[in-house]
């Protein structure tokens, strides 16, 4: 029997905000190594600045704080209820969408993820220069990974493991290509070339930031090479959190949707079209083309098709959806920074709403 469409987007956005704030920890994590290393740029919050844009999140930034600083900066990304894509406020409405629809997770999973949030709204703002930082990121990127892997080791493969992961996915894509979007801000744009051992250090920083150092070193030997970095974040199919092998991964579990309700969708043109693309790319047409111009696009791309998947399986947005009050919850707003994009334009008659399943 086909999922609620309700049922179906609280699984796809409770891995998406999972997801992202692991990625929020990995963005923070990012810049405070990257401003941990002296530069001769005039400006000593560009670090901090790039997370703000790498988050999507300057404006908002703005509209409460004056200054860009450190600590003003892991305010609003990891603690902020203002911040809809914050830490706590990921957790929060992820939670909300879990105690929803309960009997679609398992009692690992929801124990993982209830912890998680009774643990991060037990812990207060911290001073940065306390040397806490650190350690925080890290325990928030522990517990994301906690959640995942009771969800691998326990969930049912029908439709609710595949939409759980299909926000994973898509979320991480989105990730990926901010991170080394990040690295363009700060260090690409410059008018003067930072000297080549200052560029190796900051190009290690993205590969620490997705957990890939190990990896890229058995993957490419020695040596931190920037070609050989960027393909293996963006096109190379056996890195976890590369691009290609990220869509690849969304392709799968679109697929099985395809073959569990018998009905393919514009999502999964969409998707193929993207795979396409990235496996017709190759690292030198990227730098020819610019690496921020290529993130750019595909970032674009990402969300043209979390905006399919949504109006392909009938979501509503998710505060409508899961029939809670978030704000109740964490005192956080339900939107996320690209869920607004994702809502469907023509919302569901009553009766479409209570009788409609996924696979309509």
């Amino acid at each position: 029997m086909a999922l609620l469409s309700r049922t179906g987007e609280s699984l796809y956005w409770i891995g998406r905000y999972v997801e992202r704030a692991e990625n929020m920890a990995r963005l923070l994590d990012t810049g405070r190594r990257m401003s941990a290393v002296p530069n001769d740029a005039d400006d000593e919050t560009s670090e901090w600045q790039s997370v703000l844009a790498g988050a999507g999140a300057r404006y908002a930034f703005d509209q409460s704080h004056k200054d860009v600083t450190k600590q003003n900066v892991v305010d609003f990304i990891a603690f902020s209820q203002a911040n809809p894509s914050s830490i706590v406020s990921c957790i929060a409405q992820a939670r909300a969408n879990a105690r929803a629809i309960r009997t679609a997770l398992t009692i690992d999973m929801w124990e993982a993820l209830n912890e998680f949030w009774l643990e991060l709204r037990a812990k207060a703002p911290m001073r940065v220069g306390a040397g806490e930082l650190g350690y925080f990121l890290d325990w928030v990127k522990k517990s994301c990974a906690l959640f995942r892997g009771v969800a691998d080791s326990s969930q049912l493969r029908d439709d609710t493991h595949n939409f759980l992961r299909l926000g994973t996915f898509v979320e991480r894509a989105d990730c990926t290509a901010r991170l080394l979007d990040v690295k363009c801000y700060v260090f690409d744009d410059r008018d003067e070339p930072v000297s080549g051992s200052v560029d190796t250090f900051q190009w290690t920083v993205v590969l620490r930031a997705t957990s890939s150092l190990r990896a890229y070193k058995w993957a490419y030997g020695g040596g931190y090479d920037r070609a050989n970095i960027v393909e293996f974040l963006t096109l190379n199919p056996y890195t976890p959190r590369s691009l290609a092998f990220c869509v690849e991964r969304i392709s799968e579990h679109l697929n099985r949707l395809a073959r569990l309700y018998a009905a393919r969708h514009d999502s999964h043109e969409i998707c193929a079209s993207i795979a396409a693309e990235l496996n017709a790319s190759d690292v030198e047409a990227i730098f020819e083309g610019g690496l921020h111009e290529f993130l750019t696009r595909f970032i674009a791309r990402n969300n043209w098709l979390s905006t399919q998947i949504a109006r392909d399986y009938n979501f509503l947005s998710a505060a409508e959806t899961a029939g809670v009050d978030i704000a109740a919850e964490s005192a956080a707003k339900p939107k996320s920074r690209t869920q607004e994009q994702t809502r469907v334009k023509q919302p569901l008659t009553a009766h479409q709403e209570n009788k409609s399943a996924v696979a309509s």
